[in-house]
């Protein structure tokens, strides 16, 4: 039993290394390096905020998106819009080498014509509901809380056998 321990603590402190380390490297990205969109493993992540793309994605969903050499029809892919900001929209079709988009959910295409430039990557994943949990644990209060229960867990079982000790001695 206790070996199952050991095997389960060592586990534990290695995905919380992980988290951790990935956690750190994406703060640095983006705080350092400045980098809008970090990149770990050559994905990046975004946070869905509307429903343009529903029922496939909805708001607060995770997306990993991968940057390719070249897009197609039925791609769904993540770009910058005229005015900067992140969207994740369909290819429906193209026009003089730029493409044209539009959300699943939408009953029209988008204004403008895409060029390639603007791409940031193609879907890869979805993980619904994993946005707003990222974006805690990407917090200053996230990796504080992070930090404790991972301190907790790995220490908590010696605290306990010290406890027991203690007890069988004073008795």
């Amino acid at each position: 039993m206790k070996v199952m321990i050991r095997i389960l603590r060592g586990l534990l402190t290695a995905v919380l290394c992980a988290v951790l380390l990935v956690n750190i490297w994406m703060l640095v990205q983006q705080t350092v390096l400045k980098r809008e969109a970090p990149e770990v493993l050559g994905y990046s992540q975004y946070i869905v905020t509307s429903g343009s793309m529903e029922p496939s994605m909805s708001p607060g969903d995770l997306i990993l998106v991968k940057s390719q050499e070249s897009y197609g029809l039925g791609d769904v892919v993540t770009f910058r819009d005229s005015r900067g900001e992140t969207v994740t929209h369909r290819i429906v079709g193209g026009v003089s080498g730029q493409f044209i988009t539009q959300g699943d959910a939408n009953n029209t295409e988008d204004g403008e014509l895409l060029p390639p430039e603007r791409i940031l990557g193609k879907l890869r994943l979805v993980l619904p509901g994993a946005g707003g949990v990222l974006m805690f644990l990407r917090s200053p209060l996230g990796i504080l809380v992070l930090l404790v229960v991972g301190v907790l867990l790995i220490k908590l079982p010696d605290w306990i056998g010290t406890a027991k000790d203690k007890g069988r001695h004073s008795a």
